[in-house]
């Protein structure tokens, strides 16, 4: 055949002899890099698949080539050209959306902040004022009748006020910014422990570092979240919460001996719902996450993401 009798035809046109047997050539040396033909054919049977942006032909290829018999080397190229435009405009795109989530962190997390701080600043010291107030105003009662009104006032201003630093607390904790992310967290099973009879263990590992604080906010609210599923879900009595902060990575891990479940089926639960969200916003940050459940054995989810900034 002629040169111009090949180029721009199918290869299906132009070799129609053994057509099947040379798909099978193809896609041997696209699984396995070997056309399979074995020492039959000699020891220098080579073949190879090759994909890369051509600087003679603009655009961008898949190269399979092999060596059927001794001498003969044949090249099939396939033009990916719009295959490949189309993943660099889903990456871009992913890029972009793993941006937006992490600047919505950071929306979100700066109203929590603002509301926590103007319940503690404003709210806060007014409940306190009133609170001294009233204690004081049950002690100038003579009459009991009074004096048992006033003093159950007392008790509820007492209970608003501490449900009030509780919720403060739950929606944007200030020691996370005070003293940083171990402290936050150690906080918060502290926290689980007292107001839920859950035992949790607080262990921190390696010199923490300085991250970023959109990454700070996000690895608390992961914590968090997990914790809230083990007190909805898991049924546990024991929950271990270990932070490990490496040269170039953060580690956390959340175990518990709870009832555990069966991963293909977390997307059909709240708790699979929220493992998924965790999974999709530690992206974001290049991060990944974990999990190994087993059924009436408990679960354990480890979240891994790299100190320095993603990009």
């Amino acid at each position: 055949m002629k040169r111009e009798d090949l180029i721009g035809k199918l290869y299906s046109s132009v070799w129609k002899d053994d057509l099947e047997d040379w798909r099978g050539v193809m896609i041997r040396v696209a699984e396995t890099g070997s056309t399979g033909f074995g020492t039959e054919y000699g020891n220098d049977v080579k073949s190879g698949f090759f994909e890369a942006e051509s600087c003679v032909a603009p655009g961008f290829y898949q190269l399979f080539i092999f060596s059927p018999i001794p001498d003969w080397v044949v090249l099939i190229f396939r033009d990916m050209s719009s295959w490949h435009k189309i993943a660099l405009q889903l990456k871009k795109k992913e890029r972009l959306l793993r941006k937006l989530t992490a600047n919505l962190t950071l929306a979100e997390e700066k109203t929590r902040r603002a509301i926590a701080t103007k319940l503690h600043d404003s709210i806060g010291y007014s409940m306190v004022s009133m609170l001294h107030s009233l204690r004081g105003l049950c002690e100038t009662q003579a009459e009991a009748e009074n004096k048992n009104k006033v003093f159950a006032a007392v008790e509820e201003m007492e209970k608003l006020l501490h449900e009030t630093r509780s919720f403060t607390f739950d929606i944007s904790p200030p020691i996370l910014y005070e003293v940083g992310l171990s402290a936050a967290i150690e906080a918060r099973c502290e926290h689980l422990q007292a107001t839920h009879g859950i035992k949790c263990t607080f262990k921190s590992e390696g010199e923490e570092s300085d991250i970023g604080e959109d990454k700070k906010i996000l690895l608390y609210q992961m914590v968090h979240e997990l914790l809230v599923n083990v007190i909805k879900h898991a049924e546990a009595s024991c929950v271990l919460v270990i932070i490990r902060w490496g040269m170039k990575n953060i580690q956390i891990i959340v175990e518990d001996d709870g009832n555990g479940f069966i991963l293909a089926n977390t997307k059909k639960s709240n708790s699979g719902m929220g493992l998924f969200s965790i999974k999709e916003r530690l992206r974001s940050v290049g991060g990944k996450v974990k999990i190994v459940s087993t059924p009436q054995k408990g679960t354990t989810v480890s979240l891994i993401t790299p100190i320095t900034s993603h990009d």
